[in-house]
Parts: structure tokens; sequence; C-alpha cells
């Protein structure tokens, strides 16, 4: 090789995730081996993989080597001198980028080769290694006898230690990565017959695709500029960040492939026979085989690209196959999107109606913004949260400047824009409330399983009722007390950890609350909590400038009103009591 091999390797990225790539690149070798030999019905790829040697119960060790025997074409001279150069134009011109033999090396220490192959009528048997140091050295070529089998070995030896880790894995997982990645060429059929085994397994791919990733498929024709062509709908096991997508093939090869885009509510994955599966959609005919070029990279007089109606077609010859073959994978998908829109509209009212309520108004007014959210979405309440939350502000956005720009307006319909206006803000508002009283009964829940759990004063005061002695009484749950606490009463400081108060200087009103002892029944007039009440808010200054309201809690208001403790300025509850009083507020609302 004339350039420096050894920085090509040490440039070439490669990772650990990458470590299959010299296996995949091998294999790719070999079809096209297969392909140029033209023996494709007697063809096979076998894989060996070795281990390391040491073995640990229910433990299985990393790859050593990989040996990939196939019975194509092999290292005739043309194919070796195209190995020896690096870049070919000869790999190039059937797909190859040549860079497969570069992954070897940066995963392997060495490659063995040993290939019998066939020219001007006579077998000869090529044996060569290569590594990064010597490059392709230790080459022998020798006739053999024309009974020889024709077959090629590529073994990949001794891989490095710093990717071992990662092959630490069950044969049947190597056997799926292998399919995932040539599952087009399984669809299609275009895969020679390929095993793959180590020392404890064995597996034929083809009939592993067949029975464990290939869940379903139909055939259909169409038509298009009096052509026919074949149409294979085919759901596929999905694998991670697998896609649905379109393929048009030509001579058994995928040609062109695309991600589908333009299928209104399609599923990330689809559950078929109770499999997570994807969507592809191939499509083949004896037109493509006669249009596609020699390198099969693209055809001549077939397009797929959406195309606006009013436009000149590419060419006056061109087939463009983009719309036929969407109306058809509609057609097939509409059977398996319906219920999946179905349970994705249940899952979204459901889930508004039973957890969100304020996002009720957005069922009548953002009816086709809920229906773009995809089935994932509506079937992962995280996720359906933030959307309904994002859809929610979008709306509420819109309808503010919409009001904003009504009540500016001063044409002679505004009066009719007003009026319709009404109707969304008052649904909004509901939709608002009702959530606010799905979060107050919520609280009062709280609360009832907090008394059941036996707190203690300073943790039923400090962390339910007043949550934060420096924020204003709307960041409280005092409402349970007071419904007309709100943000403009501030509280004030007092030496009493039983004692609040909270003060309106705008109406000059103030609030004292105090908490007795949960676990205090007996009162008499020496221990007097509506006394302590009162001591406590005679400490303060300026009190006949304010309008008191008084409210006392006591784990059992009717020893204290029975013995007559209570004076009538002062509202005495037990602290079950104040639950009850708040499930009876809520249902008058």
């Amino acid at each position: 090789m004339k350039f420096n091999f050894k920085n090509r390797v040490r440039n070439f990225k490669f990772s650990v995730n990458d470590v299959f790539v010299p296996l995949y690149e091998a294999i790719v070798n070999s079809m096209q081996a297969i392909d140029e030999a033209k023996n494709f019905d007697e063809s096979f790829i076998n894989i060996k993989v070795e281990r390391d040697s040491y073995r640990i119960a229910d433990y299985t060790s990393g790859i050593f080597s990989i040996e990939i025997t196939d019975n194509g074409i092999g290292f005739a001279e043309h194919n070796y001198e195209s190995f020896c150069t690096s870049d070919s134009d000869y790999k190039v011109e059937i797909g190859g980028k040549g860079v497969g033999r570069i992954n070897w090396l940066k995963a392997f220490e060495i490659v063995y080769v040993k290939s019998v192959f066939e020219e001007n009528g006579k077998r000869y048997e090529r044996i060569f290694n290569f590594n990064i140091d010597d490059e392709i050295h230790n080459e022998v070529l020798n006739e053999v006898s024309n009974d020889t089998p024709i077959e090629t070995k590529i073994l990949l030896y001794n891989l490095n230690q710093e990717y071992r880790s990662a092959t630490e894995i069950k044969l049947k997982e190597i056997a799926s990565k292998i399919i995932e990645h040539f599952a087009t060429y399984f669809v299609i059929g275009a895969m020679p017959q390929i095993t793959i085994s180590d020392e404890v397994d064995s597996y034929n791919l083809n009939q592993y695709f067949e029975e464990e990733k290939f869940i379903e498929t139909k055939n259909e024709t169409i038509v298009s500029n009096n052509t026919t062509f074949n149409v294979r709908h085919v759901f596929l096991n999905a694998s991670n960040n697998a896609k649905h997508k379109i393929y048009i093939c030509a001579q058994n090869r995928v040609v062109c492939s695309y991600d589908i885009a333009n299928i209104k509510d399609l599923p990330t994955n689809f559950n078929v026979n109770s499999k997570k599966a994807i969507y592809q959609c191939y499509v083949s005919g004896e037109f493509l085989d006669k249009d596609v070029n020699s390198e099969r990279t693209y055809f001549s007089n077939v397009i797929f690209e959406e195309e606006d109606k009013n436009a000149e077609p590419h060419f006056e010859l061109a087939i463009n196959l983009y719309e036929v073959v969407y109306n058809q994978i509609n057609n097939f998908l509409k059977g398996y999107l319906e219920p999946m829109r179905e349970i994705r509209d249940d899952s979204i009212v459901t889930y508004i109606e039973n957890y969100c309520p304020q996002y009720r108004y957005l069922i009548k007014y953002a009816s086709e913004e809920l229906q773009s959210i995809s089935y994932t979405t509506a079937t992962n309440s995280e996720k359906l949260a933030a959307e309904l939350n994002r859809l929610s502000h979008k709306l509420n956005l819109k309808n503010h400047q919409k009001v904003n720009k009504t009540l500016q307006d001063e044409s002679l319909n505004a009066k009719d824009k007003l009026l319709q206006l009404i109707a969304p803000l008052s649904e909004n508002l509901r939709s608002e409330f009702a959530n606010y009283i799905v979060k107050r009964n919520a609280t009062i829940e709280v609360y009832e399983r907090l008394l059941a759990l036996d707190p203690n004063l300073d943790e039923l005061v400090n962390k339910f009722f007043i949550i934060n002695q420096e924020y204003t009484s709307d960041f409280t749950n005092l409402w349970m007390l007071d419904e007309t606490l709100t943000a403009n009463y501030l509280p004030i400081k007092h030496s009493s950890p039983k004692f609040f108060v909270y003060v309106n200087d705008l109406e000059k009103e103030m609030i004292a609350i105090y908490f007795e002892d949960l676990k205090k029944i007996m009162f008499d007039v020496f221990d007097n909590p509506v006394a302590h009440l009162n001591e406590c808010l005679n400490s303060l200054s300026h009190l006949d400038e304010y309008k008191i309201r008084k409210y006392l809690v006591v784990s059992d208001s009717f020893g204290i009103l029975s013995e007559g403790l209570a004076d009538s300025t002062t509202k005495v509850y037990s602290y079950l009591e104040l639950a009850t009083r708040a499930k009876t507020k809520i249902k008058s609302f």
C-alpha cells in the first residue's frame, strides 16, 4: 500500500459502540462476493465466534475472535488487487467505502485470510495475513485440485481488550444485532443463508428472523403511469431508535430509503400481536429492476418526491411513486391507527377529568391541537401533562391577546366580538376552578391522613397549616379556618409558638389564631386556651385600630364550649371539625 496505513488506522474514529461494525463489514464483503459469483441459491455465510478461554457459570465471556466463511467469488486477482489498494474504484462501483478492513484492524490485532477461488478454469488457494505494522504480508498462492470447495475464510483475531467487555453478551443478542442491521435484506429475501455459532449456541439467522423478528406482512400491487409495482407492508419487532421506513428496491437490493413522515397520528411504534413493532414498506417491480443503474444506487425514470400539484413534473417521462405509495400506506395502516387514535383520545380525556380538570376547556377550544398529540405521549402521564400544559399556555396567551385587541376595538361589530369572548373565558375559568376544587380535596385528604398518623403540634402547625411564617396568609392552609385570608394579610411576629396573627392594614382587619396541643382534652378556668389566646392578643399594640376575628383550634371543642370557657368573640373548632367544614364548603361551590 502506497500511503501511511498505520496513521490511517490510528486516526480512524472507532468506539466501544462500534464493536460489531467489523463483523457487519465482513458480512457485507461476503454478500458482495456472493453477488459477484452469481450463486445466490446455493450461497452461505457462516459465522463462528470464539470467546475468551476462561469460563464462569452463568457468565458470558467476551469475544476473542470471529471467523466468517462464505462461498462467494473469493480473492481472485482483481479482488486481491482491490484489497491491496486503499479506496479502490472497484469497491466504490459496488457501493463500498474502502474502510471495512480499517474497521477490522481498529478492533482486532490481526486478520487471517484463506480463500479458494476459480480463475481461467483453474482453482487456487490464496493465503495472507493483514495487520497494522506489516499490512498485507505472508501471501501464499497455490493451485489446488478442481474439487476443492470454493470458499473464503476471514478470521478476525484477538479483539482488543478495551472492546472485549462490550461483547460479553449471549449469542442470541449478537444474532439480533445482525438481523437489525441487515433487516431490509432479510425482508426482501436478499440475504444468503447465514448462520452464527459459538461454543454453546447456534442460530440460523434466516429462520430466526422469520420466527422472532418478522411479525406480519401483506403484499399488494399498485399502478402508476400504467406501470405495475409490488408493495409489501411489513411489521418488524421494534429495536431501539428504529424508524418507520419506505424502501424502493431493485434486483433484490434496497436502492433508496425514506423515513415515513406524512402519515397523520403515526406513532413511534405499533402494538401488533402484543409486540412492539415498526412498520416498513417495500416497493419493487420489473420496471424498477430495469430502470436502476448498474451500481444500483439510483433510478433513471423513477422518483419519490412530494410535489406541488401546480408544479411542472421533473421531466415528462418520470414516474413519481410518492403519492401512490403513501395512499397505499395510509389505507393499510388505517386499521391499525384508528384503534390507537381512540385509545389516545380516551387517554387524554380520562387524564384531564381525573387529574387535570383545569384543562377541560381544551377539549372544546383546542380539539385539533389535542388530536395532534401522539399516541406515545397520550399514554405516558408525564409527557401528556407537559404537553397539556404547553397547549394551555399557548391557548391562554392567544386568548389574552385576543381579549386585549377586542377591548380596544371600536368597530361597529365590537359588541359581537366581546360577546363571543364570554363563553371561552367562562369555560376557561370553570376549568381552572375545577382544578382548584380537586387540589383542595387532595389537601383535605392529606390533612385527614396526617391526623390519623398522630402528628405532634409542631408538625401539624408548621408543616401543614403555616408552611413558612414569613409568607402572606395565602401561602398557608389557613383557608380551612377563614376563607377571607388572602395575600393582603401579612403576618405579625410573636413569641408564642401556638399563636399566629395576620393583619390587613388597608381594611384594618386582624385575624388571630391559637393552636392548642392535639393531645390535650381536659380544660378548666386555670388552663383555658381561650384565655391564652386573649393574653397573646393583648400583648400586641394598636389593637383598637383593628376589627379582630379570633379562632381557637383544639383536640375537643365540645369541652371548651360546654364548660363555657369560650367568649362569644372566639370561634372554637376541633382539628377534625376543620376537615368536615372544609368538605362542606367545597360541596357548596
